[in-house]
């Protein structure tokens, strides 16, 4: 370029070096927890989960969903049934479960999902299952790195393209990411729903943004905290946001109807099933870790509390400070409250992706304004970059040390589980301390 000096040079150059260094250190880290997970808990879990006597089960958690939908919608059985929990098991671990062996696993991967989850797997209940579960796991990459630039949207947040190569490559080898992907889970496609209705509701898309949302509550429990949200904040200007309320409504009326349809009676027995499902899996992160009782409490508290932050927030524009705030607690205590995520159930993480770019953003801004605040979000961000650290790390041991490390009696080996396991924790605390300054910001606008 014309004019251009040494010094203007020095630093173009310099500035291209270290944007190929961050890249290659995100890929770095993303190729050791990528490792981690496939070769050196793979192992562990594989030889953990033999069954004797046993085929070769798929180990998929869709598989009993579209077990369950064929057997609805093609020959009107109920999906709810022991009968049809059997033959899943056949499928999933290669034999039918004892319930009277102890040692056996816990889950028996019945169909416990709302019925209308039937309506979205009928156009794939045709194919052969290996067939869908391959096709399954590519659309939901796709799908997956898609949702990065959506919640980008969404959050209005405005990223280098350098960042915005490194949240992708953050997301697609993140812990949530590679576990729902390998186990096949429908928690992929829940959290892409919500992106997309969260960017559509940015664009002013409203009956677009209500229906998506309304599809993704085939996991009502990672949803209902954002329903609740978005419909006080429809409410907080009903005659310019109306038609995402309708949409929803109509919507979920449309697949409650349907479903009744199918499978007269099916809201008893979903009630029943999921009961079966608290029951045979571990109970809420906040219970897991305090106890059922204290755990209850705190998540009533948390509850309330979001309730306010909702309140506060119905008038506010998509994408305003208060109204993201707002948005990433509803997010943040759905993780401690959901049953199972005491039990490691990680890849519904990958609904804190935008509560993840918030934090580097906004809850960077936040983190400047006192001691308290700075402190909880570097624990916060310590935890979140700290697994993939320490991913690459055990990942380097066991290819040092194999086979001798790839043990389940190596603490270290599940050092990054701990820290995936914490981090809806940190990430609550620090926005738990971090909003009385978001009401003051806001108060100051």
């Amino acid at each position: 370029m014309a004019g251009e000096g040494p010094a203007d040079c020095m630093w173009r150059s310099g500035e291209r070096a270290r944007r190929i260094v961050v890249l290659a250190v995100a890929l770095l880290l993303a190729g050791g927890m990528v490792y981690y997970y496939n070769c050196v808990l793979m192992p562990i879990w594989d030889k953990e989960s033999q069954l004797p006597n046993a085929g070769p089960g798929n180990r998929s958690d869709l598989y009993p969903r579209w077990v369950g939908a064929r057997e609805l919608l093609w020959h009107h059985r109920n999906p709810y049934s022991a009968e049809i929990t059997r033959e899943i098991q056949r499928g999933f671990y290669g034999r039918e479960l004892d319930p009277a062996n102890p040692t056996g696993p816990t889950d028996p991967e019945a169909f416990a999902y709302p019925v209308y989850v039937v309506f979205l797997l009928a156009p794939v209940l045709g194919f052969s299952f290996d067939a869908v579960r391959h096709v399954y796991t590519g659309v939901m990459l796709v799908l997956t790195a898609a949702s990065v630039p959506l919640w980008m949207r969404s959050l209005r947040i405005s990223l280098s393209p350098t960042a915005v190569w490194v949240a992708m490559v953050a997301v697609m080898s993140s812990y949530a990411a590679i576990d729902g992907l390998h186990l096949d889970q429908l928690t992929l496609l829940v959290a892409f729903l919500v992106a997309a209705s969260m960017a559509a509701l940015a664009r002013g898309w409203l009956a677009l943004a209500g229906l998506l949302l309304a599809l993704a509550a085939i996991k009502p429990q990672l949803v209902i905290l954002v329903a609740v949200f978005l419909l006080l904040w429809a409410v907080g200007d009903w005659r310019s946001r109306k038609w995402f309320a309708i949409a929803f409504g109509g919507t979920m009326a449309a697949l409650v109807a349907g479903s009744e349809v199918v499978l007269p009676g099916w809201l008893g027995l979903w009630v029943r099933a999921t009961h079966e499902y608290v029951r045979s899996h571990r109970p809420s992160l906040l219970v897991n870790m305090l106890g059922v009782r204290p755990g209850m409490v705190v998540a009533a508290v948390g509850v309330l509390v979001c309730g306010v932050m909702f309140w506060r927030a119905r008038k506010e524009s998509v994408g305003s400070d208060r109204f993201n705030f707002a948005l990433v607690s509803a997010l943040a205590l759905t993780q401690l409250v959901i049953p199972n995520a005491g039990g490691g159930a990680f890849y519904n993480h990958l609904l804190l992706i935008p509560a993840a770019l918030w934090l580097f953003t906004s809850g960077k801004i936040l983190a400047g304004r006192r001691l308290l605040t700075r402190f909880t979000w570097a624990i916060a961000v310590g935890v979140l970059a700290g697994a993939w650290v320490l991913a690459l790390l055990v990942s380097l041991a066991a290819l040092l040390l194999h086979p001798s490390y790839r043990s389940d009696a190596a603490l270290s080996v599940g050092g990054p589980e701990l820290l995936v396991y914490d981090f809806p924790l940190a990430l609550a605390l620090f926005v738990l301390i971090a909003a009385p300054d978001v009401g003051r910001a806001a108060a100051y606008d």
